[in-house]
């Protein structure tokens, strides 16, 4: 990340190793079980298709797309839990005293700013799993995020999330007391 002019860094945060915990579930385990169903799926489908044409038995597509559905399943699971640890040790959080920033990536790098005078809203949350864990997450919304953006889920998704922090209230108050200061001064 390059500093802007007297920008000075308050707060460096990353990610507890538990955010992986989430991960395993949301992004590798699903990933994994619908990846080794569309393959089971494909070779069924299309392997009866081909033997139903040649007048044969159907079976062996079947059992044939079940082994490498077995194969493929825990090989993605595996791959893609290989691919978020490394994820999320590229993955930093950055409170200035003058922006707030999101920097990391592994296939495709993102680092995404937000200046506190763009800032209407500063969420500290804790889902149940993250209870469990120990970790939270602070979002913050802008005003052009908070009514257009929404997640599939439903609520509000926001502009930057740093999700999988140990203590997600000192760089909140670091950064709704900048922009109680901003708003106040106009600085």
């Amino acid at each position: 990340m390059k500093l802007q002019g007297d920008e000075k860094v308050i707060h460096e945060l990353r990610p507890e190793s538990k955010v992986l915990g989430i991960w395993i579930f949301t992004k590798c385990l699903l990933t994994a079980i619908v990846g080794a169903f569309l393959i089971f799926w494909c070779f069924s489908f299309i392997g009866s298709m081909l033997y139903v044409a040649i007048k044969s038995k159907p079976t062996l597509p079947i059992a044939t797309g079940g082994i490498v559905a077995i194969i493929v399943a825990p090989s993605l699971f595996l791959l893609l839990l290989i691919y978020n640890i490394y994820l999320r040790r590229t993955y930093v959080y950055y409170v200035t005293n003058q922006r707030c920033v999101f920097h990391g990536g592994i296939l495709r790098r993102v680092e995404r700013s937000v200046p506190y005078h763009k800032i209407t809203d500063v969420e500290m949350s804790q889902n149940i799993i993250e209870r469990i864990l120990g970790i939270s997450s602070l979002k913050i919304f802008t005003p052009g995020t908070s009514s257009m953006m929404t997640s599939p889920f439903g609520g509000q998704r926001a502009e930057i999330a740093f999700v999988g922090l140990k203590n997600n209230e000192i760089p909140a108050t670091t950064i709704n007391e900048i922009i109680r200061k901003f708003r106040a001064t106009g600085e």
